[in-house]
């Protein structure tokens, strides 16, 4: 045997079908791809050899010069390569780490079908759902064809064969930390312009320029409002003040009571606790009714303060708009808050009036005579009372 064939035989003996190799692409032979693996001579791979999934031209799936690995089907001329043989229990444990690991990677989508698109990843036909694809619902996935795109492992289940990507999740993982940054520009006290992004029932979202702040219905105002579109609306550019700002729950809250003076402000110079005064009803709720005593400030009449007799709800004896006297029970400026009486109000009314009463007697029964004797003076009266 000459040198060159025992060399030859060497060469041979190094290389086993079933065997996997790293090989480099080195040209696109029409169906096939040209694989040099080490061999004495070039490899082969078609289509159906390189992955489960159905695959446009190679133009748009590989690059000459790229490195995979491959098993080898047959030695014989030309040698018949497999990347699709390579997956393995060891490919579906990758698989599974990556998912873990929430690892973002880069596939090429092959081709769209019915409700999604098709990737390779490692040989396996990878499936990406429609409503993966995209924060935002996509009506025609063409646009997707032949082009890259990072994602991650939604599932993976080698029993069944599946993997399913995501690219949906690793654009919410950028709109999260590009917000998180965001944050970092905002400081409690902070004033700024944002524009009116939606409302609620309980306030209204405010853009900040990337991230929502919300401004609850009450620091809209320092006057008590009903619903947040009485004072903005969608689309309106306004000015607000940084209350708090809470990164990790991703919360920022905003007011704009800044702008205006507080009618609470003066409060006490113009209210004393146990001052009798007149007010309007303005709304009621099943623990009381809220009764304005000056234009910005209202106070509540709990249940209990409305009657002397019990009554389970306020519209049993007051309706919105009625004029009340109350009497001022406790005031609180800093939480703008101001407890009233309508019960107290009329015993203390009642005792003014009683009281008035008598000295207005006693007056009288002075001026009439110096010998009236007590009885004389209070003996009328009491009968008035007690009859």
């Amino acid at each position: 045997m000459s040198e060159q064939e025992q060399s030859m035989q060497e060469l041979t003996q190094e290389f086993q079908t079933g065997q996997v190799v790293q090989g480099k692409i080195t040209r696109i032979d029409g169906d096939n791809l040209v694989i040099d693996f080490g061999y004495k001579e070039e490899g082969v791979v078609t289509k159906k050899e390189w992955s489960f999934a159905s695959l446009p031209a190679w133009q748009d799936i590989v690059t000459i010069g790229e490195v995979y690995d491959f098993a080898i089907l047959s030695l014989n001329e030309p040698p018949q390569l497999s990347r699709k043989a390579t997956v393995s229990a060891l490919t579906w444990e990758n698989l599974r780490h990556r998912f873990e690991q929430h690892e973002v990677f880069t596939v090429k989508i092959l081709t769209v079908v019915k409700g999604g698109l098709v990737a390779d990843v490692e040989g396996l036909r990878a499936f990406l759902p429609a409503s993966l694809v995209d924060v935002k619902f996509i009506q025609d996935l063409s646009g997707y064809i032949n082009q890259s795109i990072e994602v991650v492992i939604a599932e993976v289940s080698e029993d069944d064969k599946r993997l399913i990507l995501s690219h949906k999740q690793v654009k919410l993982q950028e709109e999260q930390l590009a917000k998180l940054g965001k944050f970092d520009e905002f400081a409690v006290g902070q004033k700024v312009k944002g524009t009116v992004a939606r409302l609620t029932q309980f306030g209204a979202f405010i853009d900040l320029g990337g991230v929502d702040g919300l401004l609850h219905i009450s620091e809209m105002s320092h006057e008590r409002i009903e619903k947040p579109e009485d004072v903005v609306t969608p689309g309106q550019e306004i000015e607000v003040e940084i209350l708090r700002v809470e990164k990790e729950a991703g919360r920022i809250s905003l007011s704009m009571k800044g702008k205006k003076v507080s009618a609470w402000h003066a409060v006490l110079d113009q209210f004393q606790v146990g001052a009798i005064v007149e007010g309007t009803v303005k709304r009621l709720s099943n623990f009381g009714a809220f009764v304005e005593v000056a234009h910005g400030i209202e106070g509540l009449v709990h249940v209990s303060q409305i009657a002397d007799k019990r009554i389970a709800h306020p519209s049993e004896a007051l309706s919105a708009g009625d004029q009340v006297m109350v009497k001022i029970l406790e005031i609180k400026p800093d939480e703008e808050r101001m407890a009233l009486s309508i019960r107290e109000a009329k015993k203390e009314t009642t005792r003014r009036e009683e009281k008035k009463k008598v000295n207005a007697f006693v007056d009288k029964q002075t001026t009439e005579s110096t010998s009236t004797t007590i009885g004389d003076l209070f003996g009328d009266l009491l009968r008035d009372k007690f009859k």
